[in-house]
């Protein structure tokens, strides 16, 4: 599974009524968050997501969303057993939602059972009663298959693909598709491009720059410079890595990764228009074996939109494994007793889509702009 090196599913279970019964939910205080990051470190599905350092990221540059963390506690010890952070995400545009996780690339709830989750799932309930949003979204990947008949609404908008690191470099190299990737790396190696990770403060600002041209050509709203802040004040050193790829000592292409336990995860990565071809794959090859030495077991390549074919493509020329990312979900009102809701994904919806208009014809300055409002609502 995805956080421990194993690609095996997670046993669901079952849990006697005796256990049921000694277990007991919460909704943790602020200065019990040691003790949810000790446990999220010990659960097979724990990632950096899951961490009180990603909830201070997103509340330090999203003041929309607040964070919070409900528990199961054994009766007998007090230990946690099982839990899940919960997000409230506030929005006059979108309304509001309880989302557990907002930006993360995939998650879970850090359950060992479906019928844990049956125990979280009325407090989760309560508060979106209490907050009066109009959604509440619990997103998976590796209990998809043990919440498969869950009473909420199921639906799959993102695909996640990884690749195992559990054999040496050069056969990891020739497993990759030969034109779009070996090639490639060959050719930016021999034109002299080289790859550094940078620790300073200045390699976010030179990543959010290429990083905004990269949305900019794609049409897509950039990102606050304030979340790429907090990134950087949250998770650097331990759980990031920043690293810059240059041709004649000009950068060219960035990439920051997340990296927690045995899993390095690529999550945001771009180049500018005059990188020569090659840059983009030889940065995340050398990455790759970065992650390789480090003794990771598994390199994510993040969350790609079903309808996004041609990105899709690319990241299965890498030789990846490929699995669903699934959100379970239930709107205000709503018995939830269908099984697909379409249009959960952002890149569907119609805020995000008109604003991709704007920025296709709008300047560098007012993108960002754009950008800036856009993720005031989303999460």
């Amino acid at each position: 599974m995805i956080g421990s090196g194993v690609t095996t599913p997670v046993v669901d279970i079952k849990m006697s009524t005796e256990t049921r019964s000694s277990l007991t939910a919460h909704w943790l205080l602020p200065d019990q968050t040691a003790e949810w990051d000790a446990f999220v470190a010990r659960h097979p599905l724990g990632l950096v997501y899951h961490l009180s350092a990603w909830t201070r990221v997103l509340e330090t540059a999203f003041p929309h969303i607040q964070g919070r963390f409900l528990v199961l506690r054994d009766g007998g010890d007090g230990s946690i057993r099982a839990g899940l952070p919960v997000y409230t995400v506030k929005s006059w545009l979108l309304g509001q939602r309880v989302v557990s996780v907002p930006f993360a690339s995939f998650c879970d709830p850090l359950i060992s059972s479906a019928a844990e989750f049956d125990l979280l799932l009325p407090h989760l309930e309560q508060l979106q009663r209490s907050t009066q949003s109009r959604l509440l979204e619990v997103r998976l990947t590796r209990t998809a298959a043990q919440l498969a008949d869950s009473r909420l609404t199921l639906s799959s908008d993102y695909k996640h693909h990884y690749l195992p690191l559990d054999t040496d470099c050069d056969t990891l190299f020739d497993s990759f598709a030969k034109t779009s990737i070996r090639q490639k790396i060959r050719k930016a190696v021999n034109a002299g491009v080289t790859v550094e990770e940078r620790t300073d403060e200045g390699c976010i600002e030179a990543c959010h720059a290429i990083l905004a041209e990269t949305r900019m050509r794609r049409f897509l709203p950039v990102m606050p410079y304030t979340f790429f802040q907090a990134v950087r004040r949250w998770l650097w050193p331990e759980y990031l890595k920043v690293f810059i790829a240059s041709e004649a000592g000009k950068p060219v292409a960035c990439h920051l990764v997340l990296k927690f336990k045995d899993l390095w995860i690529s999550e945001y990565s771009g180049d500018t228009a005059e990188a020569m071809a090659g840059a983009n794959q030889l940065l995340y090859w050398d990455t790759i074996q970065r992650a390789h030495a480090a003794g990771a077991k598994i390199f994510s390549f993040g969350r790609t939109a079903v309808s996004n074919e041609g990105l899709l493509a690319y990241k299965r020329r890498w030789a990846t494994v490929e699995e669903d990312i699934v959100a379970l979900s239930l709107e205000s009102g709503s018995k939830s007793e269908g099984k697909k809701n379409p249009g959960l994904a952002r890149e569907s919806s119609l805020a995000y889509r008109a604003a991709r208009l704007i920025v296709a014809k709008a300047p560098m300055r007012i993108s960002h702009i754009i950008g800036n409002f856009c993720y005031r609502h989303l999460g």
